[in-house]
């Protein structure tokens, strides 16, 4: 019995913290109702928030912030992006933006799920276990060592250098499921991570020894401002439209690249395989290469986790007893 009670105790300290923690909403078309823990800027909800507490950024046509510090471990999330080309997804298609965002100590352990970026993110301390889901991202900037950063199902704009290292060491950098449009530059001695079931549609990519590639389509034809890990067993099941990866431990090349995707549709749908794509079921363990495969695949427009209504319509007429006729249609992603 005693040994019972003791497991029930600590499985109820594990959910204390969750409990505890509280939901800030931010609409900045909104005023400020504390109470309600309404607030029409992100630093206000910000400075009302604790360690574990999540912000819920509601889709505007005007720019949260142009610069936002981020110096607490926080939850921060927003409606996804895209959302007005992607029709079925959303009811709401506004986007959260962010100009650019700068972590600092006390951050780690943050998780920014369903935001939209329009400039760069900044690690500016020795920051680490910081998770981006589901983000729409232009660039991001090293200014120290980091360790344990994700980034899964985002999608990195064109025009930028998506990712750019520089000199510092970044340790366990997990990329899984992105769409990635411009300039990949990882440089700083010593780095590890994995790039997992990604697009790599760009012509300047630098990844070196120490990284996992796996179920990739890279693609471009550039080879000169391309440079690769060199090929071992953790270099496998890629795809390229030229041979960047040869042909060993299951790797593709020269895949035609017309076969490959839609190629129409929204910005980030076209990135889906086409019917008979030589990626369908060709990754490891036979899941389908790409951002769409995988056991976390790209969502469209990075709608966030859990129930979003995809769907509503309000009568413009009441019914008997004064009853407004309202229908809601929701899922869940």
């Amino acid at each position: 019995m005693k040994k019972h009670l003791l497991l029930v105790i600590f499985f109820c300290e594990l959910f204390i913290v969750p409990l505890m923690a509280t939901t800030y909403r931010v609409n900045n078309r909104l005023s400020d109702n504390a109470t309600a823990k309404i607030y029409s800027t992100i630093q206000g909800a910000f400075n009302a928030a604790s360690n574990g507490d999540t912000i819920m950024l509601e889709g505007s046509p005007d720019i949260y912030s142009a610069n936002f510090q981020f110096n607490k471990k926080l939850i921060l999330k927003g409606p996804g992006f895209f959302l007005s080309e992607n029709p079925g997804i959303s009811a709401n298609r506004l986007p959260a933006i962010i100009g650019s965002l700068s972590f600092y100590d006390g951050s780690n352990g943050s998780a920014l799920i369903g935001v939209s970026f329009n400039s760069t993110i900044y690690f500016t301390t020795e920051t680490s276990n910081i998770t981006f889901r589901r983000c729409s991202i232009p660039s991001t900037n090293w200014g120290n060592n980091t360790e344990n950063i994700t980034f899964s199902e985002c999608y990195f704009l064109s025009g930028y250098t998506n990712i750019g290292t520089q000199s510092y060491q970044i340790t366990n950098l997990v990329i899984w499921n992105c769409i990635f449009n411009g300039t990949i530059s990882i440089t700083g001695p010593g780095s590890t991570g994995e790039f997992i079931n990604n697009v790599l549609n760009s012509n300047n990519i630098t990844i070196p020894n120490g990284f996992v590639m796996k179920n990739n389509i890279l693609f471009t034809t550039e080879k000169t401002n391309v440079e690769l890990p060199d090929l071992n067993s953790f270099i496998s099941y890629n795809i390229s439209i030229s041979d960047h990866f040869g042909t060993a431990n299951n790797n593709k090349a020269n895949v035609a690249a017309s076969s490959l995707f839609l190629g129409t549709g929204s910005t980030d749908g076209k990135w889906q395989l086409k019917a008979g794509s030589p990626a369908t079921g060709t990754g490891e363990g036979g899941i389908d290469c790409g951002a769409f495969g995988g056991l976390g695949p790209y969502i469209l427009s990075g709608v966030p986790t859990g129930p979003v209504i995809y769907q509503l319509s309000v009568s413009s007429h009441s019914i008997t007893g004064n009853k407004l006729p309202v229908t809601i249609k929701v899922k869940s992603y």
